[in-house]
């Protein structure tokens, strides 16, 4: 629920507030932006303020109009500059914009205030994905890293660590945390497919250009999980190392 708690004097804004979110939650973005608006030109409490501002950012986030959502939250952080998840949410807008620097600056500071908690844990996750855009690789599995030792059971994070480590050359790391991944997702397509491929490239290594059946055959395995999991990219894969069956 979205529902905050304001000033008794703005009580008759709440309802305008209320449809407002409303409307957001179900994607009518430019309707929502024009009714946070409305909202703001009335409000007086700083609390009511804020979060008008933070949810019209999220409605131009919607139409894509990330120079107005950054402006917007700007002006949260003004209010209320030690709500660190409003950091997150321009992080992640500034990332969307393709101001990556920017994007790491908030995510930065987030961490000199918090090392521990759900924002620090976006924090290392965007950072981790930034790193691996800008191919730092070795940078990136140093903030998954980080954010396992907070988010122990989270597949995802297994999975973009070990494409990092497979960027890194480090394919058996990378196929550790894909078995990891499928572990704790055992329904994960991309991780088949992903391990599988990792699988074949440590076979073919060493020069090894025509592996035998025994050595594909467990590769194989995984790219045919993939496929069967609904991964139409493994084709050429199976095409080319498993029996034609």
């Amino acid at each position: 629920g979205l529902t905050v708690q304001f000033a008794y004097s703005q009580a008759a804004l709440i309802d305008d507030f209320d449809k407002a979110v409303k409307l957001l939650k179900s994607e009518k973005y430019k309707k929502a932006t024009d009714a946070f608006s409305a909202v703001l030109q009335k409000a007086t409490d700083d609390k009511l303020k804020k979060f008008c501002y933070i949810y019209r950012a999220f409605s131009y986030n919607g139409l894509n109009d990330y120079k107005n959502a950054i402006s917007d939250l700007d002006k949260a952080i003004e209010l209320d500059p030690d709500d660190l998840a409003s950091f997150t949410d321009r992080g992640k807008t500034k990332a969307s914009a393709s101001d990556l620097n920017g994007a790491k600056k908030d995510f930065i500071f987030i961490l000199t205030k918090d090392t521990t908690g759900e924002q620090a844990e976006a924090a290392f996750y965007y950072l981790g994905k930034i790193a691996y855009q800008e191919g730092e690789f070795e940078q990136s599995i140093k903030y998954y890293d980080k954010l396992l030792a907070l988010a122990p059971q989270d597949s995802e994070v297994y999975f973009n660590r070990a494409a990092a480590k497979g960027m890194s050359m480090d394919v058996a790391g990378s196929i550790k945390d894909y078995d990891k991944a499928i572990e704790l997702d055992p329904n994960y397509m991309e991780a088949y497919a992903n391990r599988g491929v990792a699988k074949i490239n440590l076979v073919t290594s060493k020069g090894n250009i025509r592996p035998t059946k025994e050595q594909t055959s467990d590769p194989c395995a995984d790219l045919k999980k993939a496929k069967q999991l609904g991964d139409k990219t493994v084709d050429d894969m199976i095409f080319i190392y498993c029996d034609k069956k």
